[in-house]
């Protein structure tokens, strides 16, 4: 998260989500009340008498509204907020009146509140941190796939095709504009802290980040070829992350930090060991006790428990300066939280009876 301003008191935060944890961040910090400043796109129709109403001119406005409704939608990594409008640059539009807004990866928002918590200033600098990021490719003749790992969520691209047909077929398609294609979409997601894994079935994969050399592209000094991937395009991607090799690559990712949490959960489990608990009602009842060391929630989570309720439980985790980690469907990680019900946790001492 880029964050351009804080100040405890008024509360005044001015930040860019740049991952799915950083909205979740926003997510614990926003509270009806607030007022939130950002840029957004108005509809503006223009009707003369006695004409039907054009479609109207989206324009771009700054608005400021003060908060009445707030959720966040992990799938489309988005938060959503609505409430009355009490500043903007369009005197077109009405003060007072409801408005919506999303705020999106990339987007610079104003928070304002009457104050800042201690404990809300600490998770904002917290993802103020630069943590590493990584781009998997797996490669062969016919296809690249494309994923990016921030944090612990799993972002897959669709294939990129080369065109290339079997030797008997002619075709236009070379591999050199294979490669630049590949090469623009890497840059469109490539940033600071970033690590470029290529793998692959075939050569092709140093054949790539040969001709990535020869053209003396800034990314080549990031990337590493690990073989043993059998898969190219999106199901070699899935696949890559499961392999020995590249988690090692990726051991000081938070999501490998997350997969071993959950290894070590499964297993006191399967000991009946009393350092695990797992249920969102025994969760929450360990969290009051400060028992919680770390915690793995999924979006299944979503399905059972308000939001609100998840909030609370998360800051509640917090403040005993327990860890928490947030994970999605699309990484076998979060498959894992998935099945046990959305919600797990190890505990710093063992709690025989929560009820």
């Amino acid at each position: 998260m880029l964050i351009n301003r804080l100040r405890k008191k008024p509360g005044i935060a001015v930040v860019t989500p740049e991952s799915t944890e950083d909205l979740w961040v926003l997510r614990r910090i926003l509270k009806n009340g607030d007022i939130i400043t950002s840029q957004t796109k108005r509809v503006i129709k223009n009707q003369k008498e006695f004409t039907r109403p054009d479609k109207g001119e989206r324009i771009n406005v700054k608005l400021s509204i003060e908060l009445e409704n707030i959720s966040i939608d992990q799938v489309l990594e988005r938060i959503r907020v609505s409430g009355k409008i009490t500043e903007t640059t369009d005197d077109s539009i009405s003060k007072g009146s409801y408005h919506s807004l999303n705020i999106t990866l990339g987007n610079s928002i104003a928070i304002s509140k009457k104050e800042l918590e201690d404990f809300q200033i600490g998770l904002l600098k917290k993802r103020g941190k630069k943590s590493d990021r990584y781009i998997i490719i797996t490669i062969d003749r016919r296809q690249a796939g494309l994923g990016l790992v921030t944090g612990t969520h799993l972002r897959v691209f669709p294939d990129i095709l080369s065109g290339l047909a079997g030797k008997m077929y002619k075709t236009k398609a070379t591999l050199d504009i294979f490669f630049e294609e590949l090469i623009k979409s890497i840059a469109n997601i490539d940033g600071d802290n970033t690590n470029i894994v290529v793998t692959g079935p075939t050569e092709v994969k140093r054949s790539f980040t040969n001709y990535v050399g020869e053209k003396k592209q800034k990314i080549h000094k990031k990337i590493t070829i690990i073989d043993g991937i059998d898969l190219a395009g999106q199901e070699g991607v899935y696949m890559a992350l499961k392999h020995p090799s590249i988690k090692e690559f990726m051991k000081n990712s938070e999501l490998s930090s997350a997969s071993l949490a959950i290894e070590d959960a499964i297993n006191r489990i399967s000991k009946n060991d009393n350092k695990v608990s797992y249920s969102f009602k025994d969760v929450k009842k360990v969290a009051n006790m400060g028992a919680i060391e770390k915690v793995m929630i999924s979006s299944k989570i979503f399905e059972l428990i308000e939001e609100e309720e998840i909030i609370i439980l998360l800051d509640e985790v917090e403040k005993y300066d327990g860890q928490i980690y947030l994970l999605d469907s699309s990484t076998e990680v979060g498959k894992q939280i998935d099945s046990v019900g959305g919600i797990i946790s190890l505990l710093r001492y063992p709690v025989y009876d929560v009820d």
